[in-house]
């Protein structure tokens, strides 16, 4: 079973006509043989109908926002649009909300357990190439889609960008539910940098990452679904209700959440749809010096999921402490070459992996098997495998920390 193909869905072009950057369907033609008029007259057509709009493209900032539950007000100074909040829950309605390379957007909210919600009604894509600054937590709803350019700088702390729906009643109630229909894309190509302890959660149909995301001590969650429930403060970050058809999770950059937890899932909407989860990059949640250890769970659908997996998964604890918790689940599993695993630790115990899956299968570079695990030093750790078939199977073996085996 191959790895599914990835799904960039956004490239960028070049606008002669507005002197810039703009997103586009990744089928779309950049350049084709007609006259300047023609050139300009499509990229103009791509711009207002299907990526982000006037907004990313002109390099503005969120217009047409309406308060309809907290109080706050806002200011525009240059560059800057400041969001003052002074109720600790505050929702808005939004015509459009993007951020343009160069430019600001910054939330002064009451305390860091304060929330804004900010819900898009316009047909645009929320295409963040600037900065987003918050001492709270920022929610950004918007059913067209949320793009995070490379140029993106997100420091808040707590962030929620998805593409489903929250209810003005379930908000204030603090019943933090998600829901909807659409098929659109949260992508990151930036940086995100949640606070320590915040949570970061990404929830979409599809939902790609190949920029960086950051929450030491807290969550950070990918999901793929048509109804999820969240947790800021509990245990688990996101818990899924409902999937969607094709959903696809895809991390191909780098997720830090050390003495945190990291959360990779896709749920298939029925017996006839399927999810897919490509991981390629780095997955850290290493063990903190005060002990607090690190969580990576890669949990696909267990009836109709295809897990897809290579970069590094690492809970290891290279310091002090012991090693973290590694899950990799769904009902189809390939880990794919160059494929490195470490839960091991310098000083004390090991972590434990656990692998679930109805087949499970595993590249193999050269001679040499494409897994790399890095278990345990001190004690025993522990490694569990179920499932009803798997294709060369690795064997439960005790490693010294940092040799592969």
């Amino acid at each position: 079973m191959n790895a599914a193909s990835l799904n960039h869905v956004y490239r960028l072009v070049w606008s002669d006509r507005l002197s810039t950057w703009v997103p586009v369907p990744e089928g779309a033609k950049a350049r084709g043989k007609r006259g300047r008029a023609g050139r300009l007259s499509t990229i103009a057509a791509l711009v207002m109908g299907l990526s982000s709009g006037a907004a990313m493209a002109a390099g503005g900032l969120p217009t047409g926002g309406q308060i309809v539950q907290g109080t706050g007000s806002s200011a525009q100074a240059g560059n800057t649009l400041t969001i003052n909040q002074s109720s600790a829950k505050l929702a808005t309605n939004w015509q459009s909300f993007s951020i343009g390379a160069g430019q600001t957007v910054r939330f002064v909210q009451p305390n860091a357990q304060a929330v804004a919600l900010n819900r898009v009604l316009g047909s645009e894509v929320s295409s963040i190439q600037g900065a987003l600054q918050a001492n709270g937590q920022v929610f950004l709803l918007n059913p067209n889609g949320v793009l995070f350019s490379p140029t993106a700088r997100v420091d808040v702390g707590g962030l929620v960008a998805s593409t489903l729906s929250m209810s003005d009643a379930d908000f204030m109630t603090g019943r933090l539910r998600l829901q909807g229909d659409s098929t659109g894309t949260v992508r990151n190509e930036g940086q995100v940098h949640v606070h320590d302890g915040g949570a970061l959660a990404l929830v979409a149909a599809k939902v790609i990452n190949t920029g960086s995301l950051q929450a030491d001590g807290g969550k950070v969650a990918l999901a793929s679904a048509s109804e999820v429930t969240l947790d800021l403060g509990g245990p688990v970050l996101v818990q899924v209700h409902k999937g969607v058809l094709d959903g696809l999770v895809e991390n191909g950059g780098a997720i830090q959440a050390d003495g945190g937890h990291v959360l990779l899932t896709a749920r298939a909407a029925d017996a006839l749809s399927r999810s897919v989860i490509n991981q390629s990059g780095v997955v850290r949640a290493r063990t903190l010096s005060s002990g607090a250890k690190g969580e990576i769970l890669l949990l696909g659908d267990m009836a109709q999921g295809e897990l897809n997996v290579a970069g590094t998964l690492d809970a290891s604890a290279p310091v002090e402490g012991d090693g973290g918790f590694i899950e990799t689940s769904a009902a189809y599993v390939n880990t794919l070459a160059g494929l490195k695993v470490d839960a091991g630790a310098k000083a004390g115990h090991g972590g434990r992996q656990h692998h679930d899956g109805a087949q499970w299968r595993h590249q193999r570079d050269g001679d040499h098997a494409s897994q790399q695990h890095k278990l345990w030093r001190h004690g025993l750790g522990q490694r569990r495998h179920h499932g009803v078939k798997r294709h060369h199977q690795v064997q439960r073996r005790q490693c010294h920390a940092h040799i592969a085996c």
